[in-house]
């Protein structure tokens, strides 16, 4: 490898003002679907995989939209995830809300980010009340507490 000399930069360097946002675009930024405990992370562990977080959540909890889309599914016919909601994002995202009790949207509605979209319940393959929560990137999954703030 060479070395090269630095150079002074030049005065025409383009800046980034203050109102310009300096994360990439590829980080969405979702809102919490609900707070309590997190009781499976993303990833595998112990040889079990979960392509989502598991929120433990007394049963009857407001779950809300992460953020406006439109739901793409609403039912219980997808194995193991019990009363499920599917929401697509307009940035290519699409968001699970699993193991619902009582659903309170369905297919082709529009959703706004805080919006309730179900109870929580105990519903499909778990054994206590909880929030199965996932985020996909087109058809991949992505850790969804990398995606998530306080907004």
């Amino acid at each position: 490898a060479t070395a090269k000399a630095a150079e002074p930069a030049p005065d025409t360097t383009a800046s980034l003002s203050p109102q310009q946002p300096v994360e990439p675009a590829s980080v969405a930024e979702f809102r919490w679907p609900a707070r309590g405990h997190i009781v499976q992370n993303f990833g595998e562990k112990a040889g079990v995989k979960s392509d989502g977080i598991n929120i433990a959540l007394p049963e009857g909890t407001p779950v809300k939209a992460a953020e406006n889309g439109v739901v793409a599914y609403a039912g219980n016919e997808l194995k193991g995830y019990g009363n499920l909601v599917l929401i697509r994002h307009e940035n290519g995202f699409v968001s699970a809300y699993a193991n619902n009790g009582d659903l309170k949207v369905k297919k082709g509605d529009v959703i706004r980010r805080g919006q309730v979209v179900a109870t929580s319940g105990q519903t499909g393959n778990v054994t206590s009340p909880q929030l199965h929560f996932e985020l996909r990137k087109g058809s991949t999954p992505v850790d969804p507490v990398a995606h998530l703030s306080d907004d």
